[in-house]
């Protein structure tokens, strides 16, 4: 049997996977894919309001010429070392993203309601500490020429171990993605690549003296590449090993981004950037 994503509107993946969070969980599906979820219009409109606003911009032709990774929003992986820098960042996002979108359909709301609408009997929040310190809601981040990311997973519980930090508290951790803008390159340039191998401790052991390119090779690890085209949105398991094969060209690719937190006998979801 393929490993396939589920491409179809919410009723008809509901009735497929009625519970579909754990069905990424379980890998009967590498991913939810809701084709069209924005207006690809509106994708193209931010996208020129980031580079009005600077938020935007070449990093090679600013500071100091590095190529990296542009983010509009608060990064938990980067700031989460320095918990009142964490939240002071986190506070300044809600700010910008109160006004950022004015006259445009809202695309964190529209990824927030897709996701309450796969999980109905779940009541889906901004992440939060037990004081109400809000994370930050989504990120958009954008990847220009030669950045992408290797082969990883991403869990708080489980690879950060930030267990002082309430999202480390859930059982599985997921996240979902939102096309706004992608490479010149048709070819594999940004387009993430799944892997139906979810991180264990048995697995970290067995990768030490190894790669996980070749250990997927060596053990035929069934893959799928995500093609999204702007206004798309995918949601997958994050504990699964996945990657971003690096941008080409000069026009860089750009998503909407969020990781959530779940656990089955929990009534919310906690999602975050």
């Amino acid at each position: 049997m393929t490993w396939s994503p589920t491409e179809a509107d919410v009723d008809e993946i509901l009735a497929l996977h009625p519970q579909p969070l754990m069905a990424l969980v379980h890998g009967e599906t590498p991913a939810i894919v809701l084709r069209g979820a924005y207006e690809p219009v509106d994708c193209e409109a931010l996208m020129k309001r980031f580079r009005e606003r600077e938020l935007l911009y070449d990093p090679r032709h600013n500071g100091d010429g590095r190529p990296r990774r542009v983010d509009i929003g608060t990064s938990f992986g980067s700031h989460r070392a320095d918990r009142e820098k964490f939240h002071a960042h986190s506070t300044q996002t809600h700010e910008l993203f109160s006004t950022l979108f004015e006259g445009y359909v809202d695309p964190v709301k529209v990824v927030y309601e897709k996701l309450a609408a796969l999980v109905p009997d779940k009541t889906v929040l901004t992440a939060r500490e037990k004081d109400g310190r809000l994370y930050g809601p989504a990120i958009f981040r954008i990847y220009h020429e030669d950045l992408g990311h290797g082969p990883h997973y991403d869990s708080v519980r489980k690879r950060s171990k930030s267990f002082e930090y309430e999202v480390a508290h859930f059982d599985h951790q997921f996240a979902a993605v939102l096309c706004l803008q992608n490479s010149d390159d048709v070819g594999d340039s940004g387009e993430p690549t799944l892997y139906n191998c979810p991180w264990t401790p048995r697995l970290q052991q067995t990768l030490e003296g190894t790669t996980f390119a070749d250990h997927a090779e060596a053990h035929a690890i069934e893959r799928v590449q995500i093609h999204l085209e702007p206004g798309d949105l995918y949601f997958f398991f994050s504990e699964n090993y996945h990657e971003v094969p690096a941008v080409c060209g000069d026009r860089p690719r750009a998503v909407l981004a969020i990781f959530f937190a779940m656990s089955p006998d929990r009534d919310e979801i906690y999602v975050w950037s």
